[in-house]
């Protein structure tokens, strides 16, 4: 396949994984995780396999197709995650949110999210309450990540934000945490801040070496 029917098979790809995203919200709202799964697992199969996605890793200056093909992949990579923890297949989970998080960290792809880099981190957390100290490289990657994109397109996103903050507080940064939680509630409404104390008391909760931060966290949210 040549490179202008790559990316005219790219664009035709990026069509079917927002049709097929939103046929899996669909699954999921109705409680059927199993067919929401099928549908993303599918979805990925077919991203993966276009020739532009091979080396989307270490390419440094991706054409714009490549550079939509990497969205779509974390997007998709993030939902499969997520469903898969609903199903309680954490291992599988976890690979998702993994695989996903690497066009998420790279500058050159400009992915503007960052549910893998996150979740990559917490649901091992989540797991084991030693492990937030082994992912201290990831989080310190995150961190980067995170701050690149709330000083562009995302200086506005409450959930950038939230995600920056989160990692502050895993790294022990308190001070650098609460001013990004204060954008947090700026940017958000009582809903998004209802939403972040919740991540924050299941993080405290799996793992009690973070208690302290966390509740100074959310002493500084309701305040």
């Amino acid at each position: 396949m040549n490179i202008l029917s790559a990316e005219q098979e790219v664009a035709r790809l990026v069509a079917r994984a927002k049709r097929d995203k939103e046929e899996a919200k669909d699954h999921r709202d109705n409680g059927d995780i199993a067919a929401a799964v099928t549908v993303l697992e599918e979805t990925v199969k077919a991203l993966g396999a276009s020739p532009l996605a091979a080396g989307l890793e270490t390419v440094t200056v991706p054409s714009k197709p490549m550079r939509d093909l990497a969205v779509q992949l974390a997007d998709c990579l993030g939902m499969l995650g997520g469903n898969y923890r609903r199903q309680g297949r954490f291992k599988e989970a976890q690979a998702a949110f993994e695989r996903g998080r690497v066009y998420e960290d790279l500058p050159s792809l400009e992915v503007l999210s960052s549910y893998n880099l996150i979740n990559a981190i917490t649901l091992p957390i989540e797991s084991d309450a030693q492990a937030w100290e082994a992912q201290r490289p990831f989080i310190e990657k995150a961190v980067s990540a995170l701050s690149r994109q709330v000083l562009g397109e995302r200086r506005s996103d409450r959930w950038a934000w939230a995600d920056l903050a989160q990692c502050q507080l895993l790294l022990g940064d308190q001070a650098g945490a609460l001013q990004s939680y204060g954008r947090v509630r700026d940017l958000g409404d009582e809903d998004t801040v209802a939403s972040v104390i919740a991540v924050l008391e299941r993080l405290g909760n799996a793992a009690p070496a973070l208690k302290s931060r966390v509740n100074a966290a959310i002493t500084y949210l309701t305040n």
